[in-house]
């Protein structure tokens, strides 16, 4: 699965996640997508990766069924957000290519990006969706908050 095959896999399936109102291309960066809440703000993400990285599986090791992440009620956490991609990704996976994934925001130690997930494939492919911003709801994310993300949107 390639960076362009997971950003279509996540445009797909995160509007069957209640709470989630678009996800749509985002062009302010390669294989970019914005996620809107029905009652709250807006995620923007970038999809990379690289092709040969990834760790072979253990055996039967594959990515589990994701919870649903809490999207509705006013102000959302960021990490609900990015749950919600590794939720959709699950959901998409119908031919079991994931291996594993994890998210940024529950490491021991996050990197600076602070929210967004890393997929490893079986066909190599190590895929990362890294957070490029939030803006509150009607506005744009503006150039001066790129990698600086809200903790609520």
């Amino acid at each position: 699965m390639t960076p362009g095959d997971l950003q279509q896999t996540l445009l797909a399936r995160l509007v069957e996640i209640g709470g989630v109102e678009s996800a749509v291309v985002w062009p302010g960066r390669p294989y970019g997508l914005v996620v809107t809440l029905k009652d709250a703000g807006s995620v923007f993400w970038m999809v990379s990766g690289a092709s040969g990285v990834a760790p072979a599986a253990g055996e039967g090791e594959r990515l589990a069924p994701q919870p649903m992440p809490d999207l509705g009620g006013g102000k959302v956490a960021t990490a609900q957000v990015e749950q919600a991609l590794l939720t959709a990704l699950a959901a998409g996976d119908t031919d079991g290519q994931i291996i594993r994934a994890d998210r940024f925001s529950t490491r021991p130690v996050p990197p600076a990006v602070g929210y967004g997930i890393t997929v490893d494939m079986t066909d190599g492919w190590r895929l990362f969706v890294a957070c490029v911003g939030t803006a509150r709801r009607g506005e744009e994310l503006r150039t001066s908050r790129h990698f600086q993300p809200e903790s609520e949107v």
